[in-house]
């Protein structure tokens, strides 16, 4: 069965003459702001919470808020549960892998560096 496009795309594109489409400049994204290069870093950690396995996720996510300023994406690595006495969930925990972007910065130049460095330099 073939995928049908969705209303989104559909609204974005016009139609060429000779019945293909084209992409309009809005769904293009007019602005165009360059940014630096950036690496996809990982942090793992913990949370817990009386009510959920949800619940502990979203603590462990928002505990990382420090060191993963806007997160892109969560791993749920591990789940586990503390008992009371009668065997019920007492705690819910969760061990959680967090993605997030860093931007990368160059190191500064050295005084003592080769020629052809101190030229990349100039260049950037």
């Amino acid at each position: 069965m073939p995928r049908s496009r969705s209303t989104a795309s559909r609204a974005t594109r016009r139609k060429v003459g000779n019945g293909g489409s084209r992409v309009s400049a809005a769904s293009k994204g007019a602005v165009s702001t360059k940014a630096g290069p950036t690496a996809v870093r990982i942090v793992e950690t913990a949370g817990s919470s009386p009510k959920s396995w949800d619940a502990a996720v979203l603590d462990a996510v928002s505990a990382a808020k420090d060191d993963a300023p806007a997160p892109i994406a969560a791993e749920v690595v591990r789940l586990w549960a503390d008992l009371d006495g009668r065997q019920r969930i007492r705690r819910y925990r969760a061990t959680v892998k967090v993605a997030y972007r860093d931007a990368l910065v160059a190191p500064p130049a050295s005084a003592g560096g080769s020629e052809a460095a101190r030229k990349r330099a100039r260049k950037a």
